[in-house]
């Protein structure tokens, strides 16, 4: 893929999948901005970036307020020029039981994964369209999001079934601007956030976190879970030229568990 010329900024972008994109964008020539919660993991990040040769700026972000996602486009624009690509990644859950969940808990995942989410899709929309060339976004959904029966928690299925219903919404909207909008949805993916769900069910179930894993892993057909580059590819083909023609889809990227 060929990047130069473009801007990619990534939510949640210090590590996991996000970090895994912007990697991938910064090989292919693309100047980065890494927006994440944590402000080392960011600043870290982009340094390791940087050494490839490209442009990359780090900005502390709370994607649940609004005034701080304003503030990231301002300087992502100041600072670099344009937007051209989002990759809309940030996000958060953990595993609670169905009888479990609080008000706190539905209020702190949807405000991160469904508010957070539109917000700065909805902002770096509105930039690109008064760049006037176009763009990309993708939004990190999930199966759980599907109906996977098996995800963390309710908000967060709820939360991700929300990113979905917006994305279509945005794609329909964004389409007279030459703007496609799109979706991932991962199944399993070997991360921190997998670390920690691992962490806790284990607890509940009384089993180690491997063999929790390998409960798991035996649910998906293909018969691996994702590491976090292959579902940075998925969202790089996505903000490619190969995808011209693509919007408003949700894309499963699970190794079979969902299929459809």
């Amino acid at each position: 893929m060929d990047f130069k010329g473009k801007v990619a900024l990534i939510t949640g972008g210090g590590r996991g999948i996000g970090k895994a994109a912007a990697m991938k964008f910064a090989e292919g020539g693309a100047d980065i901005v890494i927006a994440d919660i944590d402000p080392q993991t960011g600043k870290d990040t982009s340094e390791e970036l940087a050494a490839l040769g490209v442009t990359a700026i780090s900005i502390s972000l709370d994607i649940g307020d609004i005034s701080q996602i304003e503030s990231m486009v301002e300087k992502s624009v100041s600072e670099l020029g344009s937007i051209d690509i989002l990759f809309n990644n940030a996000g958060l859950t953990r595993h609670i039981s169905f009888f479990d969940i609080e008000e706190d808990h539905w209020d702190q995942i949807n405000r991160v994964n469904a508010k957070g989410a539109f917000f700065c899709m909805q902002k770096i929309a509105n930039q690109m369209v008064k760049q006037g060339n176009g763009g990309r976004i993708i939004n990190t959904a999930s199966i759980a999001g599907k109906g996977y029966r098996r995800a963390s928690n309710a908000a967060y299925a709820a939360s991700k079934g929300a990113v979905i219903a917006m994305t279509h919404s945005a794609a329909a909207v964004m389409a007279e601007h030459d703007v496609n909008v799109n979706a991932i949805c991962p199944g399993i993916v070997q991360t921190d956030m997998l670390a920690n769900i691992l962490s806790l069910r284990s607890t509940e179930v009384g089993a180690s976190s491997d063999e929790v894993k390998a409960m798991m892993t035996e649910e998906i057909p293909l018969g691996r879970p994702n590491d976090a580059e292959d579902v940075a590819a998925l969202a790089v083909f996505l903000a490619g030229p190969g995808s011209r023609n693509i919007t408003g889809q949700a894309f499963n990227i699970d190794g079979g568990m969902i299929m459809h």
